[in-house]
C-alpha cells in the first residue's frame, strides 16, 4: 500500500527538497504511470512490463491504426451510451437516440467514464467491481505542442529536460525536428500539475509553458505561430489520460474489472491490463482478449 513518495521519505526525509530529485520522479515515474507520486503504489508497479525495443513516433497519427482496425465494422458516432440493461438474457443498450439489443456486449469505455458512472447499469455493477473501479487510480498527462516562428534549439537533440520548483511542471520537451521539418517543441506535464494544466485556458497554458522555456533559452524564445494541446481531464468520454496502480488498489482489483459480467458483458481497455497498463498496446491486447472470450462464450 506504500507510495513512491513514502519510500523516498523512508530513504531520506530531506531528499525530496531537491528539485532535481523531484524532476527524476516526475519525468519518469509520474509520466510512465500517469498519476501523482504520492498516490502511485510502489509495489504494484512491479507487476507492469515494458517491451525492450525503442518507442515509435507515429508521425502520421493514430488514424493509420484505427482505420485499419475499423475495416468491416459499423461504427456509430455521436451516440453515447446512457444505460445498459442486462437483467435478462438479452442485453438492451440505450444510447442518446437509439436502442440496441444483443447477446453479448464489449464495454471499452475509459476508467474515467466508469468512475463517473456516466453509464447506468441495470442491475447495478456488483460491489466487487464497483469498489475496484473506485480503487484503481486515474490521472492525466498534459501535452502542449508549440509551433514557433523561429527555431532557437538544436536539431539533433530529441528530448530537452527542464527542472522547476513545482513537481510535474513541464519537465520534458520533445523536439519535432528529430523527425519533422516543423519548428515544434512538445511539452508535457505530469502528476498533480497535469490536473492543473488540463484546466488552464489556451492562453494560460501557453504562458505557463513559455515561462519554463525562458528559464533555459531566455530571450531567444521567439514568437509562437500555433499551439495544439490536450486536456484529457475535460474530455467527456475520457475524463483523464490513463489509469495507474494507486495505493488503494490491488492486483485483485485489476482482475475484477477484466472479468466478464454474467458471461455476457466483457470489459477491455488499458485499465484492464495491469501488465501493460497505461499503454496503447495494452489496450489493443485487452481488446483481442475479450474478442476471444466472446467467441468462446458463443461457442459454449
Amino acid at each position: 500500500k506504500i507510495s513512491f513518495l513514502d519510500l523516498i521519505y523512508e530513504y531520506d526525509e530531506d531528499i525530496w527538497k531537491d528539485p532535481n530529485i523531484r524532476w527524476i520522479f516526475s519525468a519518469y515515474t509520474e509520466f510512465d504511470f500517469g498519476g501523482p507520486i504520492d498516490k502511485i503504489s510502489a509495489s504494484l508497479t512491479r507487476e507492469m512490463s515494458a517491451f525492450p525495443e525503442d518507442d515509435v513516433v507515429l508521425t502520421t497519427g493514430y488514424n493509420k491504426i484505427t482505420e485499419l482496425l475499423a475495416q468491416g465494422t459499423n461504427i456509430k458516432l455521436k451516440s453515447p451510451v446512457k444505460k445498459i440493461d442486462y437483467k435478462t438474457d438479452e442485453i438492451t443498450v440505450y444510447t442518446k437516440d437509439t436502442i440496441y439489443q444483443c447477446d453479448y456486449l464489449i464495454c471499452s469505455v475509459s476508467l474515467g467514464v466508469l468512475k463517473a458512472s456516466d453509464i447506468k447499469f441495470i442491475p447495478p455493477l456488483p460491489d466487487y467491481m464497483a469498489n475496484s473501479i473506485k480503487n484503481i487510480g486515474y490521472g492525466s498527462v498534459t501535452k502542449l505542442a508549440i509551433k514557433f516562428d523561429n527555431q532557437f534549439w538544436e536539431d539533433d537533440v530529441q528530448y530537452y529536460y527542464t527542472a522547476t520548483e513545482q513537481t510535474g511542471r513541464w519537465p520534458v520537451w520533445l523536439n519535432y525536428r528529430t523527425f519533422s521539418d516543423k519548428k515544434i517543441l512538445l511539452g508535457l506535464c505530469m502528476g498533480e500539475y497535469a490536473l492543473k494544466a488540463d484546466l488552464m485556458t489556451d492562453d494560460e497554458i501557453l504562458e505557463d509553458a513559455l515561462e519554463v522555456l525562458k528559464t533555459v533559452w531566455e530571450d531567444d524564445v521567439g514568437s509562437v505561430e500555433k499551439i495544439v494541446r490536450t486536456s484529457w481531464l475535460t474530455e467527456p468520454y475520457f475524463k483523464g489520460a490513463y489509469s495507474f496502480p494507486s495505493t488503494q488498489s490491488s492486483e485483485e482489483d485489476f482482475e475484477n474489472i477484466s472479468k466478464p459480467l454474467s458471461e455476457q458483458i466483457f470489459f477491455c481497455g488499458e485499465h484492464t491490463n495491469l501488465q501493460y497498463l497505461a499503454t496503447t498496446h495494452g489496450a489493443l491486447m485487452s481488446g483481442i482478449r475479450v474478442a476471444e472470450e466472446v467467441i468462446e462464450a458463443n461457442e459454449d
